[in-house]
């Protein structure tokens, strides 16, 4: 049966990386000192430590407040593009204001 052997850095137990073994019989025997046959379970976030008898991993919250996701800068396309949308919608705001006023004034001379 399939095995994955877990190994911890020696100096701040924090997970380092994980071997195969396709039988039994491939396994380093004994097992090194810093290695388990445990895995770390779903939905751990780094820091990946190992206390001896289980992996311990920061909770989801906590890790996305220290690793927040950057916003990105707007590329020179995306910039003028913007301007040209802030632009047309002005425009239709100033020719909607000036028919109102044609109206007003064609009204104002019919009288």
């Amino acid at each position: 049966m399939a095995k994955i052997l877990y190994y911890w850095d020696r100096e701040t137990h924090g997970l380092n990386h994980s071997e195969f073994f396709m039988t039994d019989d491939e396994l380093p025997n004994p097992l090194p000192d810093n290695a388990t046959l445990v895995a770390p379970t779903n939905g751990l976030y780094e820091p990946i430590t190992w206390d001896g008898t289980a992996w311990n991993g920061t909770d989801k919250d906590e890790w996305l407040a220290a690793h927040p996701v950057p916003v990105p800068d707007p590329t020179a396309e995306q910039a003028m593009i913007m301007q040209q949308a802030t632009d047309i919608t002005q425009m239709k705001q100033m020719i909607m204001s000036q028919a109102s006023q044609i109206a007003t004034l064609s009204k104002g001379s019919a009288e």
